[in-house]
């Protein structure tokens, strides 16, 4: 008879390898030991590092503390003071609760905790390796208060196979310094110190939030702050406003005080920035929830930075809203040139109009910029004897501006009272037609007018993919194209969009139709969806307003009033800035007045 297979682990083997899924690297063992010092209510904690917590993690805290019968327990895995029965998950308030943190530590490091009762006499330290206890009366940093201290050397001495896949100290105390930065956000009435080889590398006192999230998010610079509240469920969501990152670094998530790395909040807060930024770059946001513990499951990854959410689609559309909301209420920041070339967010914002006229009157010369006139006015304009002041509305927070012509026939100028307004006309009529032909499609039950062309354009596409591209026909006709296949590798085209122009038509419909093909679409059901028409409308602002074209004042008046009708009018669909903003002081700053 062969010997089994089956064995069970030895409890040590065990341990070890139960360690490695809690505790990956020093941040994630600052991260579970920070979280302990919060519920223990400490307002003050300190991490002390050495060779990038490789070597040495100290954590200080003034919080409640540890007796001598607590301190023996406190490092036997699944032993914890949040929990006592099972229904005792569906109302957490507390940030660790598995049990697992201290006793992984410990499996994985040689560890000692010292810590002291508020009003005790004495203080207490237990040797994690031994096991042992003893009393300590004196020479002993909490003397006068409570809290504890924890210490644990030489982390993954005890498990080899980690400790080669550490990274270099410098990337693992930006690991930490992250966390800790997260923890600071999350609870600014508490004081957080980083020291790093005897070196103060991360300090921040308590302070209110608005405090705190321009000390780190902002990295102590000037950005304005604004922030939303949505009452359902309770969120708020605060953007340090003109500050954009490569990196998701200073997109922050907080849940019932937990900070969590959440995919689907991630997306439901970058959502409304998709063409509010460049393309590879990522606003400062922070956002603030609490929900009722019982609506989420915070027990789905060991490392505790991943939830599930009870009504997960709902939470996903409030964040949504919340996030379109406050790009709605507070507009983009106008980016400043300042002398060394560099972008800076110093100065005021952009202004979205409250109202729009109801009629206008077009003036001459201005028919060359194309537009669904039966949904959008150019403009309503004054008419000096000059031509070239714009009048808004009596309640545009922008009422009046000064057209003073434009610079290698791109850059149209606007004067407004102590600054200049700088347009790209060719990203400004971009984003004008892309709102344009959006505002088209899904607001109206009709497509957008048509033009027959006089010859029909034939574009060759794969014989494999006509079907698909057959099926999917009914997509363009809703943005306004009449097509149809002919024979087995030819997509004829009859009619185009009339914004659509007839610049580089046949490179341009290829391309139109590569995108429909390549599309993510449920054969189902077949819908233009907004995914889809940001695909496919990126074609038409091929024949919006050139670089290098002649604009009449009344042309250059028309797109800035139209631009500042669109729901995103600080960025062109591919990302680019449409216009600038430079004070009379950056100017006297140039000329030394």
């Amino acid at each position: 008879m062969n010997a089994p297979l089956i064995q069970v682990l030895p409890n040590d083997v065990a341990e070890k390898i139960a360690a490695g899924e809690v505790i990956e690297r020093p941040s994630s063992a600052i991260k579970e030991l920070i979280e302990n010092s919060l519920d223990a209510g400490a307002t003050r904690i300190a991490v002390i590092l050495e060779e990038g917590g490789k070597t040495l993690i100290e954590v200080i805290d003034n919080g409640a503390g540890m007796g001598p019968m607590d301190l023996t327990k406190c490092l036997l895995r699944h032993a914890t003071s949040k929990l006592r029965e099972m229904e005792d998950l569906e109302r957490l308030h507390t940030l660790g609760f598995r049990g697992e943190a201290l006793a992984s530590i410990a499996a994985s490091a040689d560890v000692s905790i010292l810590s002291r009762l508020q009003g005790a006499t004495d203080a207490y330290e237990l040797n994690g390796t031994s096991g042992e206890t003893r009393k300590i009366t004196f020479g002993y940093f909490l003397d006068k208060e409570s809290g504890t201290r924890i210490q644990a050397r030489d982390l993954f001495s005890k498990i080899p196979a980690r400790r080669k896949f550490l990274k270099s100290n410098r990337s693992e105390l930006m690991a930490v310094q992250e966390w800790m930065e997260r923890f600071a956000l999350s609870h600014p009435n508490v004081s957080f110190q980083l020291t790093h080889q005897d070196k103060l590398i991360f300090d921040a006192p308590a302070e209110p939030l608005e405090k705190r999230i321009q000390r780190i998010l902002a990295d102590g610079q000037s950005f304005p702050l604004q922030s939303h509240t949505q009452n359902e469920p309770g969120m708020t969501l605060y953007w340090l406003q003109g500050l954009s990152l490569p990196s998701t670094r200073k997109l922050v998530q907080i849940v019932n005080g937990r900070i969590l790395k959440d995919r689907l909040l991630q997306q439901a807060m970058l959502s409304a920035f998709r063409q509010a930024l460049l393309p590879g770059q990522f606003p400062a946001l922070l956002l603030k929830m609490e929900v009722p513990p019982n609506e989420i499951d915070v027990n789905i990854h060991p490392t505790k930075t991943e939830v599930r959410f009870l009504r997960s689609q709902d939470v996903f559309r409030s964040v949504q809203s919340l996030a379109e909301q406050l790009i709605a209420h507070h507009g983009s920041t106008g980016y400043v040139p300042s002398a060394s070339q560099e972008w800076t967010a110093s100065e005021p914002r952009l202004f979205f109009p409250t109202s729009a006229p109801s009629s206008f009157t077009p003036s001459p010369g201005a028919s060359s910029i194309p537009a669904f006139q039966s949904e959008l006015p150019l403009a309503t304009f004054s008419s000096p004897t000059d031509g070239t002041t714009v009048v808004l509305t009596e309640s545009h927070p922008l009422p009046q501006l000064v057209f003073r012509g434009s610079v290698f026939q791109t850059y149209l100028l606007f004067e407004e009272s102590e600054k200049i307004w700088m347009v790209d006309q060719h990203a400004a009529h971009e984003r004008i037609r892309y709102e344009e032909l959006q505002k088209a499609v899904f607001q109206t039950d009709t497509p957008p007018p048509s033009q027959e062309l006089l010859l029909p354009e034939a574009i060759r596409v794969d014989a494999l993919m006509m079907k698909r591209i057959t099926e999917r026909l009914p997509l363009l006709e809703r943005m306004g194209f009449v097509a149809d296949p002919f024979g087995e590798n030819a997509l004829v085209f009859r009619s185009i969009p009339a914004y659509w122009g007839d610049q580089n038509l046949t490179a341009r419909l290829t391309g139109l139709v590569s995108r429909l093909t390549e599309a993510d679409v449920v054969r189902s059901k077949l819908e233009l969806d907004e995914a889809l028409f940001e695909k496919l409308a990126s074609e038409a602002c091929h024949s919006a307003i050139r670089a290098g074209d002649v604009l009449e004042p009344e042309e250059a008046k028309a797109v800035f009033y139209r631009l500042f009708r669109c729901q995103h009018p600080w960025n062109c669909p591919h990302g680019r800035p449409t216009l600038v903003q430079v004070p009379r002081s950056r100017f006297e700053e140039w000329f030394q007045r």
